[in-house]
């Protein structure tokens, strides 16, 4: 099926590029007639040559279909999708400093599309995730649950105290976790939490919990590693966010098959199961945007240089990453 791994195949770096003007609007360019995928909209790019790095590639692709000149480029995330003709590892980065007026110099038609607009159009499976990401936050607060002996009042305000000090920090994703508590207990903290999001301008998880996701105004739902295999389809409508927690390849593949719009790749720590180059090799073929799970820096940099769109932080916000 679309999506699954094949492993007699190479797969196609493709560098691409996330362009946006003064309004905020997003340049895509739509394949033309006799490529393959015509017609369907996309970011532009194009094939990674031997040797080239990605922004090499991305500024060579830019200049050829676009005419424009690239002065520099970030990275964003990689995934890799496994069409029925081809493997393609997308390697997306963020291009801020160009010169020139963008044309399609390949015949191509290009626009400008709002981010909501482009959502309604035709696009590559291999793009589309990538719209989801854009709106938001790299850095995914999980807020722990304090310890289950806590008395009930403390520990509620004791959430709501710890996301209060989330957003303070600057944070504008968060994870609500549930696990063990009553809806009557749930329902009020839900509550203001949701309110303290809204007036921040964050976006927010609930963790484990699909059915109540949309019921108390949540912008997604978070499932942990546990909870992943209970579903053989998406549990949350398309415009929900849908975040997973994943331990190794078969997680990121069944990931793919909900249609995660990413998945945190836990733990990323030295010595344990998964430490950094461990993690880079998982996302080199990961079928879903991935974000770092266990880091203690709220920096996503580190992990966007290894393919990642980001970081999921566990600890209080005030403690450092220990070197290695």
């Amino acid at each position: 099926m679309p999506g699954e791994p094949s492993s007699q195949r190479p797969i196609i770096e493709v560098a691409a590029a996330v362009i946006r003007d003064s309004k905020g609007r997003l340049l895509l360019s739509q394949r033309p007639e006799g490529k393959h995928l015509a017609g369907l909209w996309e970011f532009p790019g194009g094939k990674r040559e031997s040797g080239e790095s990605a922004h090499a590639a991305l500024a060579r692709e830019l200049d050829e279909e676009l005419g424009i000149e690239v002065a520099d480029s970030r990275p964003l995330l990689s995934l890799t999708h496994h069409y029925p003709e081809k493997s393609v590892r997308l390697l997306i980065r963020t291009v801020d400093d160009f010169s020139g007026s963008a044309v399609g110099r390949e015949g191509q038609r290009i626009d400008w599309f709002d981010p909501a607009a482009a959502r309604e159009l035709s696009m590559p499976a291999a793009d589309r995730p990538i719209l989801q990401l854009l709106q938001l936050d790299p850095r995914l607060a999980m807020i722990p649950m304090p310890t289950p002996a806590t008395p009930i009042d403390f520990l509620l305000d004791s959430l709501i105290a710890d996301w209060q000090a989330r957003l303070d920090a600057g944070f504008r994703l968060l994870c609500l976790p549930c696990a063990g508590l009553q809806d009557e207990h749930l329902e009020p903290v839900v509550e203001r939490c949701a309110a303290l999001a809204r007036q921040a301008g964050a976006r927010w998880l609930i963790d484990g919990r699909p059915d109540l996701a949309r019921r108390l105004g949540a912008d997604g739902v978070h499932l942990d590693s546990g909870a992943l295999d209970q579903y053989s389809d998406r549990p949350v409508d398309a415009e929900l966010i849908l975040a997973v927690t994943c331990r190794d390849d078969d997680g990121l593949q069944h990931a793919a098959r909900l249609a995660a719009d990413f998945a945190c790749l836990a733990p990323v720590r030295q010595g344990s199961a998964i430490d950094w180059p461990g993690f880079a090799t998982r996302v080199a073929v990961s079928p879903v945007p991935v974000v770092a799970l266990g880091v203690a820096v709220a920096d996503p940099d580190r992990a966007r240089e290894l393919g990642a769109f980001g970081v999921a932080v566990t600890q209080d916000v005030d403690q450092k990453e220990s070197p290695g």
